[in-house]
């Protein structure tokens, strides 16, 4: 989101300022042969709620220098079409946005209106239909609200100790937890933020408080009118598919796909798995969403996407690669001209 801060960061901004100047990051996208990228954004900033999120005057300034620029900026679901049909494609721009926090409807959608950019949103229906409220939301609002100064939070065997002396130190206790959690069998981790909130005397509401509060259905289908499109995210309650029994995976999976098909009237059939890491999701999950006849899936990786692998193998239909949206212009460029893959490929790193 925000730009980093520090030497190592500045000098970094530094080397990435010439892609700004004319001409020179279609350049290097015509040397590294980039046709595509997908970018995920995550929440954008209420204030008056304490919701922060990307800097939207960076947002603009951005998405203005793609369309001065000549980017294609696609939808997701024609740029999906496009690699599935062998249609050409040329510095094509897709984003995305996970979750379907109220602040997508409010302030997200809004502004990539104002530059006629698609954008796809990959809800957790659950959430939308006012069943649940994400997990990470609700590890946030125990190390907020506790007045306790130390807390103890047992997952799986293990018992961690967090001293919380300040709000800095909350804000690095409730990080280190969320971690811990992503990498948890799934009842451990549900087992784990309910010990920690009775230990904690912080209740956790049943609905979710409004900073933390999805946009509604009625608003999902106003925006789909304007151009925003939604997509099964993060399933039906935000499991870490790969941690979750085989009847909780298939339910999750097929029930997100059923229930978005009944509110939206155009879902894209792309998946989008909830954390998107490669250890989050398997064949197991691949088989499920192939059955359903979706198109496929992505990720939260960075990399590359390459026509010719996407229509040569059914596995990389289903990992489909995406960039970390970050407010800096250079960063953007960077990804978009392929010179982050370059580097990568300079480096040994597998593509």
């Amino acid at each position: 989101m925000a730009e980093g801060s520090g030497p190592v960061s500045l000098l970094k901004r530094v080397l990435l300022k010439p892609l700004v100047a004319p001409g020179f990051a279609e350049t290097i996208s015509a040397i590294t042969d980039t046709r595509a990228s997908i970018f995920m954004l995550h929440r954008f900033p209420v204030p008056e709620l304490g919701v922060s999120g990307h800097d939207l005057t960076a947002l603009r300034r951005n998405l203005a220098h793609l369309r001065k620029k000549r980017y294609d900026l696609i939808s997701l679901e024609e740029l999906f079409r496009k690699l599935r049909e062998g249609e050409p494609l040329k510095r094509a721009v897709a984003f995305t946005i996970d979750d379907g926090y109220f602040d997508h409807a409010q302030v997200g959608a809004p502004l990539f209106a104002e530059f006629d950019c698609p954008a796809t949103i990959f809800v957790a229906t659950g959430f939308l239909d006012g069943k649940t409220w994400f997990w990470w939301d609700k590890l946030r609002y125990i190390f907020e609200r506790s007045k306790r100064t130390e807390l103890k939070a047992r997952l799986e065997a293990e018992e961690i100790r967090y001293r919380l002396d300040s709000a800095e130190s909350r804000s690095t206790c409730c990080y280190d937890l969320n971690v811990r959690c992503q990498n948890a069998k799934e009842a451990d981790r549900l087992e784990c933020i309910l010990e920690l909130s009775k230990q904690a005397d912080v209740e956790l509401p049943s609905t979710p408080p409004p900073r933390f509060a999805p946009m509604s259905w009625d608003q999902a289908r106003n925006l789909e009118r304007q151009g925003i499109s939604f997509g099964p995210r993060h399933t039906v309650t935000h499991p870490v598919l790969s941690t979750a029994p085989d009847d909780q995976a298939e339910f999750e999976i097929a029930e997100s796909w059923r229930r978005l098909s009944a509110e939206v009237s155009r879902p894209v059939p792309v998946f989008c798995y909830p954390n998107g890491r490669m250890r989050d999701f398997g064949e197991r999950e691949t088989a499920a969403i192939s059955r359903l006849g979706l198109w496929g899936a992505v990720i939260g990786t960075p990399g590359r996407i390459d026509p010719i692998k996407f229509r040569g193998s059914e596995a990389e239909r289903f990992r489909v690669p995406r960039f970390g949206y970050l407010d800096s212009l250079p960063h953007l460029l960077q990804y978009v001209s392929g010179l982050e893959t370059f580097k990568d490929r300079f480096r040994g790193v597998p593509a």
